[in-house]
């Protein structure tokens, strides 16, 4: 029996509006004690290089600071004309190109105070989780409206509105009463969360003699039930906020019972209002970043898409109540069917509460079919949808949920939603005590060989084994091992065994590929895990144990320094490099070359010895060792030229950047290094990402290392290759030295 669904809920009334109301307070600088000096000091983080005879005539000649190079940014704005400096920022509406753009906006505050509002509000509005801060000093009607819009943002923008709010309070309650009580939209509830959080941090008698000072109806407005600022906020502990009703004509299936019958048609209605409400809990506390670390320098900035991300709210106690009763098999279907129902109906925005919703009502098959979905969204643009599929995974949280979470984040090719994908998947890891490297260690497949797999023929079974290169074999009944089982005969009954044991040799070939990509990604990333785990989650495994056999270990310390490498001996036990039996309960890494120093050649013997041949190149792939006195300098000589193609190359799909703009060729390459440390190659005679015009060859001129923020244009070298991480280094040293 299938049921028609007439969804809908009815609108609350229309909140009290109370227009015509502004706000005329002049913006202001209001600096806090020292807040300004401190900015003023970044000045000399901006290095220009040699001050150059036309860099005047190039700012007199510009319509806009990005007109101009980095370095002729960094003097004008620290040493230039002020009239200049003050004349460009005064129309900043083309973005910059700066590396060092928190220091460039913070000097420009510091020296030209309001006059570089239109280039912090420019920045600003295209970063507010990493630029948001440079707002704090400013006191205006214009900024409180613009950090009222960032309180439910995951990233660092929450935390700079909050601190902004809490630091101009009265200001902010005046600024923003005249939105809070004007029509309904996205800047009355944007308006109505700032009051709210004023209030809640202590300052309602801040708002109340604000909204008191537009008028009696502007206070009363505030105060309605449901709608005012100081009423408790509506969309969280299980309040919820009214939604317009719109009918739904969507056939679904019946809903059983736990007990066989038929759940009715009254409570299917209540169920499918009830689950309308689903939606992704508040942002999560702490709000991330700090505009002042101790360290001084950069402030820290988080993005919204690498902060903790939402799990789905809990359902609605009535949600909670019927589900109870419900048989979960034909629960998860009826969920489906609303889900294909959406799917069908053009996913309307406006009924995406059904993927949310699968939180509540889905199960391990509603994960297989939204996995798939999800992977498919972001190509189409359906990045919210993805946003909120990633979130069902996460809160669902079962093995087969956790599975596919990790497929989604290994297989991505990058960029925002691939960060989200990695953030719910160690949220939901820390949710069970783990790492993502432990879970994706404890949900490794093991295609039935710890458990014994058999191919029946009908009158003849054949049993399935491995060997240690993951090699599938079959053994008939004498024990006697085939490469593949004999093709059926007249006699079997069940033929199709012979084509799935040809599947099942591909299928544990394409999953000992994919693990061995992982461990050996686990190396390039240094990802740790308890030495317990090595022993008692890796090595019993059917398929990561021939792996991690292979593998040189290593222990490491709380820096990520390798304190001593370690094999694992045939009994399953370690033993260091004096081959002596060595217990720990440390860290564990898959040691990369690099790490062992001096000890490489000694190293490689005894692998060799043992005839442990691993399945990346470990101990045998490219690698290059510092010296000792390498590792003291500052900087390295250049080698022999290198094709403009290969550099081109790692420009696009390397992930090294350059310091090449529209009218400039590149004559420098960076990339980032663990420890906010970059690499930087100086090249000559420079290049664009086209390869039209280009010389053939390149010459790599120095290799140095800098802080990862900076625009690398300082004639100083400060950084010793030695306070590198030594793989990273390495793999970013052969990229250069491989070039053809």
């Amino acid at each position: 029996m299938r049921r028609a669904y007439m969804g809908g809920v009815m609108a609350a009334g229309k909140p009290v509006v109370v227009e015509g109301l502004v706000c005329a307070e002049p913006t202001v600088m209001a600096w806090e004690d020292g807040e300004r000096e401190r900015w003023w000091a970044r000045a000399a983080a901006l290095e220009h290089g040699r001050e150059q005879d036309d860099w005047a005539a190039a700012v007199a000649g510009a319509d806009h600071l990005s007109d101009l190079t980095p370095e002729q940014q960094s003097w004008l704005l620290v040493r230039g004309p002020e009239s200049s400096a003050r004349a460009l920022l005064g129309k900043s509406l083309v973005l910059l190109h700066h590396r060092q753009q928190m220091d460039v906006d913070r000097v420009a505050v510091a020296r030209f105070e309001l006059d570089a509002w239109p280039l912090v509000l420019r920045d600003v509005s295209s970063g507010a989780d990493r630029l948001g801060f440079l707002v704090l000093p400013f006191r205006g009607p214009e900024m409180a409206s613009l950090v009222a819009g960032w309180l439910r943002h995951l990233g660092s923008a929450r935390l700079w509105a909050r601190l902004w709010l809490e630091r101009h309070a009265e200001l902010a309650a005046s600024a923003l009463v005249p939105a809070a009580v004007g029509r309904p939209g996205r800047p009355r509830q944007q308006a109505e969360d700032a009051l709210r959080h004023l209030v809640a941090r202590g300052h309602e008698a801040t708002v109340v003699e604000a909204a008191g000072r537009h008028g009696a109806a502007a206070l009363a407005a505030l105060r309605a039930a449901g709608t005012g600022a100081l009423a408790a906020r509506r969309d969280e502990g299980g309040v919820r906020l009214a939604r317009k009703a719109k009918a739904k004509a969507w056939t679904l299936p019946e809903i059983r019972l736990a007990g066989g019958e038929a759940m009715s048609q009254e409570d299917v209605e209540r169920l499918v209002e009830a689950l309308t409400w689903s939606r992704l809990e508040a942002a999560p506390e702490p709000a991330p970043g700090d505009p002042a670390p101790d360290t001084g320098g950069v402030p820290l900035a988080v993005e919204s898409t690498e902060a903790p991300q939402p799990f789905v709210h809990p359902a609605e106690p009535e949600a909670e109540k019927l589900i109870a009763d419900c048989d979960r098999g034909s629960l998860a279907a009826f969920g489906r069917a609303l889900l294909d129902a959406w799917l069908a109906d053009g996913m309307q925005a406006a009924d995406a509460w059904v993927v949310l919703a699968q939180a509540h009502v889905g199960d391990d098959t509603t994960m297989d079919v939204l996995a798939p979905l999800v992977r498919s969204w972001p190509p189409r643009s359906r990045y919210a949808r993805a946003i909120d599929g990633l979130a069902v995974l996460a809160t669902v949280g079962t093995d087969v949920a956790l599975r596919h979470l990790l497929a989604i984040e290994e297989n991505m090719s990058g960029g925002p939603t691939n960060d989200r994908a990695t953030a719910y998947l160690t949220e939901a890891a820390a949710r069970r005590g783990l790492s993502v490297t432990q879970v994706a260690d404890r949900l490794a497949i093991t295609h039935g060989l710890d458990t014994g797999v058999t191919f029946d023929y009908g009158p003849r079974t054949f049993t399935v084994v491995a060997d240690e290169h993951l090699t599938a074999f079959a053994l008939d009944e004498s024990g006697t091992r085939l490469a593949r089982p004999p093709k059926p005969g007249a006699g079997d009954t069940n033929p199709e065994a012979y084509e799935q044991f040809l599947q099942y040799k591909k299928d544990l070939r394409a999953t000992a590929v994919a693990q061995t990509a992982r461990l050996q990604r686990d190396m390039l990333a240094r990802r740790l895990r308890p030495a317990r785990d090595v022993r008692e989650v890796l090595l019993p495994h059917p398929i990561l144990g021939p792996l991690a056999r292979r593998l040189l270990w290593g222990e490491y310390d709380a820096a990520g320094r390798l304190a001593r490498a370690l094999r694992v001996a045939e009994d399953g036990s370690f033993a260091d490099i004096d081959d002596a039996t060595a217990s720990t309960d440390g860290m564990l890494g898959i040691v990369h070359p690099a790490d062992l120093g001096g000890d490489l050649k000694r190293w490689a013997r005894i692998v060799a010895d043992y005839e442990l041949l691993p399945a990346f190149p470990q101990l045998g792939r490219p690698v290059v060792l510092l010296t000792e006195a390498q590792r003291a300098a500052t900087s390295l000589a250049g080698f022999r030229p290198v094709a403009s193609d290969r550099i081109v190359a790692l420009l696009d799909r390397g992930g090294w950047q350059g310091d090449g703009l529209s009218q400039r060729p590149h004559t420098q390459l960076a990339r980032a290094l663990p420890g906010g440390l970059a690499l930087v190659a100086e090249i000559s005679p420079g290049l664009t990402r086209y390869s039209m015009g280009n010389p053939a060859e390149q010459r790599i001129t120095e290799l140095w290392v800098d802080d990862v923020w900076s625009n690398h244009l300082q004639p100083a070298r400060r950084v010793p290759l030695g306070a590198c991480d030594p793989a990273a280094l390495s793999e970013l040293l052969v990229a250069l030295h491989q070039a053809p």
